[in-house]
């Protein structure tokens, strides 16, 4: 081959070489467009407001909307978002996350990316950029949810966290959603979620607790005894004679008083007297004023240990006059005119013994 030809051949060569270089595209997540778009940046951080921080990292993503910087201008955006939620500037930190999530690429776009060799996908670098696209997507929402949820509105704000709870169901996200249905006063869409966090966490934990005092307090509004009675039997055997951390003596003892009280009907209706004495002692030890207690205490130790043990309950449910005093006295005054040849004499002083006891 002579030299002339051999010259020729290498110009074809560097031809074709050259074309082929031109028709290559460098890919968008490439180390090169990493450290072009890490140094551009460095310099946009050097502006220290943050909102204004903020319009130009927008205007990068108008820019070079698929690109390796996510995780570095997320954080800075969501202290801008952060600045206004703090001012209570609600309208305007909505429509920053807005803005966020209007200019992030879709997966349409990543894909249309790839199909048109934007990005190289042997750079196995697109699992990480839809990651980053995703957290980047869930960060505004979560900031959208979170402004809402601070300027108290309950309607967007259970509207964005029933989607998020849609796509990922968790714990937690049931917890929030409970949260806010309590805050909007929608007690039926408060139990089902608390129903679900009852499910999963025990009510000696905080949160298990938590969902069944309070669904407990729901219930007793609504009248309904039977849920009542079933939730109250769940606090009553995890904590019995303990009282919940946090909570006040006082109060605690009023809701066992009331729990106990339910819990003993049964029993005491299927004649399981024993068993009902046990309940309603329990009653009387969380409120030694209940005298409706002392009353079936009086009642059942009639029917278990003979008249003269239901002497003592009885007068002090007497003594006490609350609903059932009247059937306790006329009870009282029969067992103690069949023991004094029909007389109530000296039933003062055992009246006066109940009072005694109880401190009155």
């Amino acid at each position: 081959m002579t030299r002339r030809l051999v010259s020729s051949v290498i110009a074809i060569l560097l031809l074709c070489g050259t074309i082929g270089f031109a028709q290559d595209k460098i890919s968008l997540l490439s180390s090169y467009y990493y450290t072009r778009d890490l140094k551009r940046h460095e310099e946009m951080k050097k502006e220290t407001d943050p909102q204004k921080l903020a319009g130009l990292l927008i205007e990068f993503l108008k820019d070079r909307p698929i690109n390796r910087l996510l995780p570095y201008i997320i954080p800075d955006y969501q202290t801008a978002i952060t600045g206004l939620q703090g001012k209570q500037e609600w309208d305007k930190a909505i429509a920053m996350a807005d803005e966020m999530l209007a200019v992030l690429p879709t997966d349409a776009a990543v894909k249309k990316a790839i199909d048109e060799g934007d990005i190289t996908v042997v750079e196995q670098n697109v699992e990480e950029l839809m990651q980053q696209l995703n957290d980047a997507r869930m960060a505004m929402r979560q900031a959208n949810l979170i402004t809402y949820y601070t300027a108290q509105n309950w309607a967007k704000a259970v509207e964005l966290q029933e989607q998020f709870y849609a796509a990922a169901p968790s714990l937690q996200g049931v917890i929030v959603l409970a949260d806010i249905y309590l805050k909007m006063q929608n007690f039926d869409k408060y139990l089902e979620n608390a129903q679900k966090i009852m499910a999963e966490v025990p009510v000696t934990q905080p949160q298990g607790f938590d969902a069944a005092f309070m669904s407990v307090q729901i219930y007793t509004q609504k009248q309904d005894i039977a849920k009542m009675t079933e939730i109250y039997g769940k606090l009553m055997e995890a904590y019995g004679d303990k009282f919940p951390e946090g909570l006040a003596e006082a109060l605690w003892n009023q809701h066992r008083a009331i729990a106990y009280t339910l819990l003993a009907q049964e029993p005491y209706r299927g004649k399981e007297y024993a068993k009902a004495i046990e309940l309603f002692e329990k009653v009387v030890k969380a409120d030694p004023s209940n005298g409706d207690a002392y009353y079936y205490i009086g009642m059942c130790k009639w029917q278990t240990e003979g008249q003269d043990s239901a002497v003592a309950p009885f007068a002090k449910s007497v003594v006490l006059n609350k609903q059932t005093a009247a059937n306790a006295r006329q009870y009282l005054e029969q067992i103690h005119k069949a023991k004094n040849s029909d007389s109530l004499d000296g039933l003062d002083e055992i009246l006066a013994k109940a009072k005694a006891d109880l401190g009155i």
